[in-house]
């Protein structure tokens, strides 16, 4: 056990921490960044973490001491949450600390590394952001609508669920910016406009006025190795806005080490790439209790008897729970329902969706049932208006868990106190560590739990390094598909795709301007027009 593990564990164990304890660790901390690397600040914002974690555990008398330090780390947002402790003291600090206020977020402060790509990005640089979840990424996209510094922005994201998210957050900038949600909507002519799209719909909107800034959030969907059905439309939609009206962009994603070479260079861009997080996350093992030389039926039995028990343990914390399928998030949050059911849990929760489905689904259905004991599903199946509600409960802590699939990940914002890795699956396929990360970042929130906990019930993916390809510029002959293929400009086509391109390119006119818009199957919409004629 290294020495940073070793104090982290001091501090989450102890009754109080004596002034001596408490000095011997800011010392410590404060050698470790006296290194100047990157492996050493990152020890020492784990240990400032945890130290914030258990702050009622610190003797007062070092407080000022501690309001240095976290200084010191970039902590912005917490010493502003934790003003009435953490004071600033001299003129040179609290210099320093109004650096760190945003110019456009009323009482809001960046920290250190959300500073650098704020200043990148109010300075007109292309930026390609890979940082963890809990960074406060998607903070920087309200800074720039606040900023007012671009006249029509087209912000993309993967799902209509966090395309709402967004808008609810920025409705606020109203009067400013028409926001359009819909491809029915026109743009305005004398305010700014805010875009706010799925890939698909920046396909089908038309006409585009002059787009000053593009915004792509989860880039890593762009991605044709990752095997995600709707990368296509994604590259497309990048293509579209940017080969006519040269933007400036903001990519912005999890835990990527690096993307497809040369790409950077061509659009002038900053791949900056941060391990920064102001959330810690306990890593706990319950795969060593279950006997994995069992068939999958026994195995499956163990973990949901482990499941069930730690899920009680956690009742007052609020957990999301990891299912590889639909299926398997309905089948575990009803199992865990009739475990409830059986210890006679009280059931106390009393919201305005169980009185919907009632009515208007059935009161057989489990989720009503789950609801009161504030259980809940989530996953891509799930009625929209439903997903939303359950999100919105969630987030205003109304409920305990929720049993989901990916759609968690990827499709909606939001984060526990503990995340629970059952199944090492999505859908038919094995997670790898990207998922894996991913996941595991939905556990703690950043300025409401300094530490989240993972529970690991099976095993965890071999770490590896993520390099996202960005195939319209790479061009792999091997995976390119004909439906980015069509829409790259003529001189940027590499000669190892040169035929394939110039055969779709001899179609007429008119229907290469339809087949370049629908984003389905090039050959299929070839096979048709053929049949019509």
């Amino acid at each position: 056990m290294d020495k940073t593990t070793e104090i982290i564990l001091e501090i989450e164990n102890a009754e109080r921490i004596s002034f001596e304890q408490s000095f011997k660790i800011v010392s410590y901390c404060t050698q470790l960044l006296s290194q100047h690397s990157a492996e050493a600040e990152l020890s020492a914002r784990k240990i400032v973490i945890h130290v914030l974690n258990n702050w009622g555990k610190i003797d007062k008398n070092l407080y000022v001491v501690w309001a240095d330090l976290i200084e010191t780390l970039g902590f912005y947002p917490y010493i502003q949450k934790n003003s009435s402790d953490l004071k600033i003291m001299s003129f040179a600090d609290d210099v320093r600390m109004s650096y760190f206020k945003s110019d456009f977020l009323k009482n809001t402060y960046l920290h250190k590394e959300q500073k650098k790509i704020s200043n990148y990005l109010l300075s007109g640089k292309n930026i390609i952001a890979s940082a963890p979840t809990s960074f406060g990424k998607s903070l920087l996209i309200e800074e720039i609508v606040a900023s007012k510094k671009y006249k029509n922005i087209v912000i993309i994201q993967p799902t209509l669920a966090l395309l709402d998210e967004t808008r609810l957050k920025l409705k606020k900038y109203a009067d400013d910016y028409k926001i359009i949600v819909r491809t029915s909507q026109p743009y305005s002519e004398d305010k700014r406009n805010l875009f706010l799209l799925t890939a698909e719909r920046v396909m089908e909107y038309e006409p585009l006025p002059q787009i000053d800034f593009l915004i792509i959030d989860e880039f890593y969907k762009l991605s044709l190795r990752r095997k995600d059905d709707r990368a296509d439309t994604l590259n497309n939609a990048f293509l579209k806005v940017v080969n006519k009206f040269h933007p400036r962009f903001y990519f912005l994603g999890p835990n990527i080490d690096g993307i497809t070479d040369g790409f950077a260079e061509k659009y002038d861009a900053i791949f900056y790439k941060s391990d920064f997080s102001l959330v810690d996350c306990n890593v706990i093992d319950k795969s060593n209790l279950i006997n994995w030389s069992n068939s999958d039926k026994q195995i499956d039995k163990e973990k949901i008897t482990i499941l069930c028990e730690l899920l009680d343990e956690l009742r007052n914390e609020q957990t999301l729970i990891y299912c590889s399928t639909p299926a398997r998030a309905r089948r575990m949050a009803k199992v865990y329902l009739e475990y409830l059911q059986r210890i006679e849990r009280e059931k106390n929760n009393q919201l305005p969706l169980i009185e919907w489905i009632n009515k208007n689904v059935s009161p057989e259905w489990s989720l009503a049932k789950e609801l009161q004991y504030g259980v809940a599903i989530h996953d891509g199946s799930l009625q929209k208006h439903i997903g939303a509600s359950i999100i919105k409960y969630f987030n205003e802590g109304r409920l305990n868990c929720i049993f989901c699939t990916s759609t968690i990940i990827e499709g909606v914002n939001t984060s526990a106190k503990n995340v629970i890795l059952f199944d090492e699956k999505k859908g038919g396929n094995e997670i790898d560590f990207f998922d894996y990360s991913n996941i595991k970042g939905r556990s703690g929130r950043m300025m409401e739990h300094y530490v989240g906990r993972i529970f690991n019930f099976c095993h965890v993916p071999v770490q590896k390094s993520i390099v996202i390809d960005i195939p319209f510029y790479e061009q792999d002959p091997e995976i390119l598909t004909n439906e980015i293929l069509i829409n790259i400009k003529k001189n940027d086509v590499k000669q190892e795709v040169r035929n394939r391109y110039d055969q779709i390119n001899a179609l007429p006119a008119d229907l290469l301007s339809i087949i370049k818009q629908n984003g389905v199957s090039v050959n299929g919409q070839i096979g048709i027009c053929g049949e019509i004629s």
